[in-house]
């Protein structure tokens, strides 16, 4: 088979999704005659101080806004250095460090609004260095007092209590966005709490997102706080004896001999909601080299099919999709998915593999399929008027595949040395699954060679790879123990490539945007969440919708095997946030499209249309 060259493609997303990101900008443009005064230290260049209309948001004119520390990560009562307003650079240790600050502008009416601080860390020695970094504000909407409101973008596994995430904690979880701090300490942590701490396995706010939005019931401005989207991250908030609140942002990093790094962190005041913070955190804080497609934005119906039955539930699998992308054009389906095709879960295709049989553990028999057979859906979806999209898992192994010998040391292991397995038993799989680690070179290869084995055999429009949530976590495997996600955004960000290699209009979706941030780095998502415990919760619609944080504005077009059953649901976080809908069938529904009562597939299109 040819090899593709990976292609970088300079280029910015543009925003159109219909989400509090746009209400963001309505929002700034009704403010006038606002003043946001800076105070700047002369003799360091750090700024001091912020006034908005006059009131002042940091009780000192003398500490920086953000101010740092840093320390070789010896233990947690190392000797440190603090780098302020008479200090902002010097040597500690093998390191030199410095801090710098400068203003930036978001967009708004308020002008220079993001205070971006910026710490340079050189490691001078001939070895590695463990070094911790922190970045500390005392910075708040009413200096004078320790009270917070917060919202913070919390993974939907604290109100699910997704058995998934237990090894960081999911028990004690946070499920309510709103947080409000007397004087109480809060951690938060964005990805894996060992990825930023080595020393902390779990914790109480698992973030979307590194953002924290800060308010007060005194005054109308806000404190966004947030950091890069592809470094783990810790936010801390504590009380001083004095009396002060300040926030603690840092994390360790290994510094190799010789080579210098820069961690920064941004300060933003507005008078939105902590959408506005989120806008400014995709366009400061995370680097999208790719232009967005256009036709991920412009349709509403997503359908995805599990390899299904045209006569439904009794009937032998493998025909449903022929009967239902008949009915694409009047249900306005604007992709779709094949799934379920496989012969085993994780080895998805071959080239020398021309004809197999999928479904093999279902109890009607399993369903003959081939190259050619998928190739023509692809055409027949791209007929009806859709794109058509190939299913990839991101984790799931069945080890009846004659592969699994070769990638059985791929398996990720968990506290007791034991390889995972993973709670799947469906009518896919013919044999055990296991849960496969990100962070095994050899599993991350071996996905990109199927993906790129689907881009060059079929050619498809994109690629929607399932449950990406299983990129964050640990594995105790002695060779890569440790936090997992690192290895996840490395492998997304050589997907999106290898995708759009084969073309500018070519996309990569991830799934379960409520529960992982990887779609920062892909076209969009598609993950289902139409069930009672997450779509269902009215948690998951609070208001701002918390996976917009991770989005941004990439496409949701999310799939919903439940779709009849939570079909009002669905229209109402449509409408909500403009995202779209999901139709299915072979997997808890089996009507799909073809087989829906009259009334019922009225009902459907009429508010379909609603959305276009």
């Amino acid at each position: 088979m040819k090899r593709r060259n990976f292609l970088l493609t300079a280029g910015a997303a543009s925003s159109a999704l219909a989400s509090p990101f746009l209400n963001s900008a309505s929002l700034f443009a009704q403010q006038t005659d606002v003043s946001v005064r800076w105070l700047k230290d002369g003799n360091s260049g750090l700024f001091t101080s912020v006034a908005c209309e006059g009131k002042p948001l940091s009780a000192s004119n003398e500490t920086p806004l953000i101010r740092a520390i840093c320390r070789v990560w010896k233990s947690p009562d190392a000797s440190s250095s603090t780098l302020e307003t008479h200090q902002p650079d010097t040597p500690h240790g093998p390191l030199d460090i410095e801090l710098k600050h400068r203003l930036q502008r978001s967009g708004s009416q308020f002008g220079e609004d993001l205070l971006n601080a910026t710490v340079r860390v050189r490691n001078t020695s001939d070895q590695d260095q463990q070094v911790e970094v922190t970045f500390v504000s005392e910075a708040c909407p009413d200096p004078t007092s320790v009270d917070q409101s917060l919202y913070i973008p919390l993974n939907v596994a604290g109100f699910t209590r997704d058995k998934r995430f237990a090894s960081l904690g999911m028990e004690n979880f946070l499920s309510d966005c709103n947080v409000q701090l007397e004087r109480n300490e809060l951690r938060c942590h964005y990805l894996e709490p060992m990825a930023s701490y080595p020393s902390e396995r779990t914790t109480t706010a698992l973030m979307l997102v590194p953002v924290v939005d800060i308010s007060s019931a005194s005054q109308p401005w806000r404190i966004g706080l947030f950091t890069k989207s592809d470094e783990p991250m810790r936010f801390r908030s504590e009380v001083t004896p004095e009396g002060k609140r300040v926030w603690h942002i840092g994390r360790v990093i290994t510094i190799p001999a010789g080579e210098t790094i820069e961690e920064a962190c941004w300060m933003m005041v507005h008078r939105g909601d902590a959408s506005v913070a989120w806008k400014a955190f995709h366009e400061f804080a995370h680097d999208d080299p790719y232009p967005r497609i256009d036709w991920t934005h412009e349709f509403k119906v997503h359908y995805y099919d599990f390899l299904s039955s045209a006569a439904g539930k009794d009937g032998v699998r493998g025909d449903g999709y022929d009967a239902d992308v008949k009915r694409f054009r009047e249900f306005h389906v604007g992709m779709g998915t094949q799934h379920g095709f496989y012969p085993y879960l994780g080895d998805f295709i071959h080239p020398d593999r021309k004809t197999w049989y999928a479904m093999q553990g279902d109890e009607k028999g399993p369903a003959e399929m081939s190259l050619a057979t998928m190739a023509r859906r692809i055409k027949d979806t791209r007929a009806a008027g859709a794109k058509a999209a190939i299913y990839m898992h991101l984790t799931l192994f069945d080890d009846a595949s004659p592969l699994f010998s070769k990638l059985a040391d791929c398996r990720r292991v968990d506290s007791n040395g034991k390889p995972m397995t993973f709670p799947w038993n469906g009518p896919d799989v013919k044999g055990q699954c296991w849960w496969m680690s990100i962070a095994s070179e050899q599993w991350r290869d071996h996905l990109l060679e199927q993906a790129r084995w689907i881009m060059e055999i079929l050619g498809p429009d994109a690629i929607c790879m399932d449950e990406t949530f299983a990129g964050i976590g640990y594995d105790e495997a002695p060779d890569r123990a440790g936090p997992i996600s690192p290895h996840a955004i490395d492998f997304f960000k050589e997907l999106h490539a290898l995708v759009r290699s084969f073309g500018d209009d070519k996309a990569i979706f991830t799934s379960d945007c409520s529960r992982s941030p990887f779609c920062l780095w892909a076209d969009g998502d598609v993950g289902d969440h139409a069930y009672g415990s997450s779509l269902g919760n009215p948690l998951y619609r609070q208001e701002p919708v918390r996976y917009l944080a991770a989005l941004g504005d990439k496409a949701w077009r999310p799939c919903a095997w439940h779709f009849r059953h939570m079909w009002k649901p669905q229209m109402a976080l449509a409408r909500q946030v403009g995202s779209g809908v999901g139709v299915s069938n072979g997997w808890i529904e089996y009507t799909g499209l073809n087989q829906l009562p009259a009334e019922e597939k009225d009902r459907m299109i009429r508010d379909i249309e609603s959305l276009l």
